[in-house]
C-alpha cells in the first residue's frame, strides 16, 4: 500500500493491509446514507458495486491527508470534518467498480501449478505461491483469479481434494493418513472440506466408486456375424408343413 493509496471498505467489511516500513494512516467511518446523500447530490447513480474493491492511487487524498499529519491538524475538528466531506464528495463522483486485473501469465501460472502439484503435502500459505511467483501477495492473489477464475485458496483446495480422489480410489489407506498426504492438518478438515467440493464425505465417495467399478458390464450378444439382430425369444424358425 504506497503512499497516496486510497481503499474505501464497504459496510461489515474487515480491513486487512500490511506495511513494510513506518507510516502513517487516516481512517474516516463515513455512513452508507451520508455516502448516498452525496451521490445524490453530485447527480450520480448510486452504485451496486461494492466499494470494497476501490483501492487507488489518488492525488487530491494524498494531499488532504498530508494536511492532516504534516500540519498537525488532527486535532481540529472543524478541519478534520472538512477533509472528511470533502473526500467523501470526492468518492461519491467516483466510479466504484471492480478495477481491471492482469490475468497472471501462463509462464508465472505454471510455475505455481507445478509447486503446488510437487508440494501437495505441505500446508501451503499464499506467501508461499506469491513467492514462487515472484509478487507481492496482493498483485498475485488478484492476478491468480484473473488467471483462474479461483483464489489461490480455493485452487489449493481442489487440487488437494483431486489429489485425495485419487489415493482414496486406488488405495487402502486411511482417511487421517489420506488427509496428511494432500496438505491437511486434520482429519475432521479434510472431510469438511471434501464433502463441500464433492458432495459426500470421503467415505461414502470411496465405497461408491468402488461399488461402481465392481457391477458387472451387461452381457454382449452373441448373434453370429451377418445375422439378423432380432431378440432371441422372438427369432423364427421355419415355417412348419
Amino acid at each position: 500500500m504506497p503512499a497516496g493509496t486510497l481503499h474505501v471498505t464497504g459496510p461489515g467489511q474487515l480491513l486487512t493491509a500490511e506495511f513494510f516500513e513506518p507510516c502513517d494512516f487516516i481512517h474516516f467511518h463515513v455512513s452508507s446514507g451520508y455516502l448516498r446523500d452525496r451521490q445524490d447530490a453530485a447527480g450520480v447513480e448510486p452504485t451496486e458495486a461494492n466499494p470494497n474493491v476501490l483501492i487507488i492511487r489518488d492525488p487530491l487524498a494524498e494531499m488532504l491527508g498530508r494536511t492532516l499529519v504534516d500540519d498537525n491538524n488532527t486535532s481540529d475538528k472543524c478541519y478534520v470534518d472538512s477533509v472528511g466531506q470533502t473526500l467523501v464528495m470526492h468518492i461519491a463522483r467516483m466510479e466504484l467498480s471492480p478495477p481491471t486485473t492482469n490475468a497472471l501469465p501462463k509462464w508465472r501460472l505454471k510455475r505455481v501449478r507445478d509447486y503446488v502439484e510437487a508440494h501437495s503435502d505441505k500446508a501451503l500459505t499464499l506467501a508461499d505461491l506469491a513467492a514462487v511467483a515472484g509478487l507481492s501477495r496482493m498483485y498475485f492473489a488478484g492476478q491468480f483469479r484473473a488467471a483462474t477464475g479461483l483464489r489461490p485458496h480455493d485452487y489449493l483446495q481442489h487440487q488437494r481434494i483431486e489429489r485425495a480422489k485419487s489415493i482414496l480410489s486406488s488405495t487402502d489407506m486411511g482417511l487421517a493418513e489420506v488427509a496428511l498426504r494432500v496438505g491437511f492438518q486434520a482429519q475432521s478438515h479434510f472431510s469438511t472440506v471434501f464433502k463441500r467440493l464433492t458432495g459426500q464425505s470421503p467415505a461414502r465417495w470411496r465405497l461408491v466408486v468402488r461399488s461402481e467399478r465392481k457391477s458387472p458390464a451387461a452381457p454382449l450378444s452373441q448373434e453370429e456375424p451377418g445375422e439378423p439382430k432380432v431378440p432371441r425369444a422372438l427369432h423364427l424358425g421355419p415355417a412348419s408343413e
